[in-house]
């Protein structure tokens, strides 16, 4: 099952804050500073990030976080599924014929996050 917790949130608001930011990497305790998001938290979400290819991960002088891809091309599926899987128990591809209302939920909550972009993240913040 998807789900959005608050690790999700928290993943969001990080890559956020790196879209925001530029192409340039940034520290993770500066995302930390800027987010609010603790510390130790934000680490592991960003090491789970960096296993799934979303951001890109270099340690040492002039290391830092950085996306491996405009906001435009990361949508809130693959966030998402970055930072939960293995802790719902399924993020996997479910049945294509959903035979039980909370399937069809599930999946219509699947394809509105696959919908949305990191971008429009942003957009919405611009105009919030």
């Amino acid at each position: 099952m998807t789900t959005y917790s608050q690790t999700t949130g928290y993943a969001i608001e990080a890559l956020a804050c790196l879209a925001r930011h530029g192409p340039h990497s940034m520290l993770v305790r500066e995302i930390a500073g800027l987010t609010e998001i603790p510390l130790p938290y934000l680490s592991k979400i960003v090491q789970r990030l960096s296993e799934a290819g979303v951001v890109e991960s270099k340690r040492g002088y002039k290391g830092g976080v950085k996306l491996t891809c405009p906001p435009e091309k990361i949508t809130l599926l693959q966030i998402n599924a970055a930072v939960e899987s293995g802790r719902t128990g399924e993020t996997s591809e479910e049945s294509p014929r959903p035979d039980t209302f909370w399937q069809a939920f599930q999946q219509s909550y699947r394809d509105r996050l696959a919908a949305m972009t990191l971008s429009d993240v942003l957009d919405y913040e611009m105009h919030a």
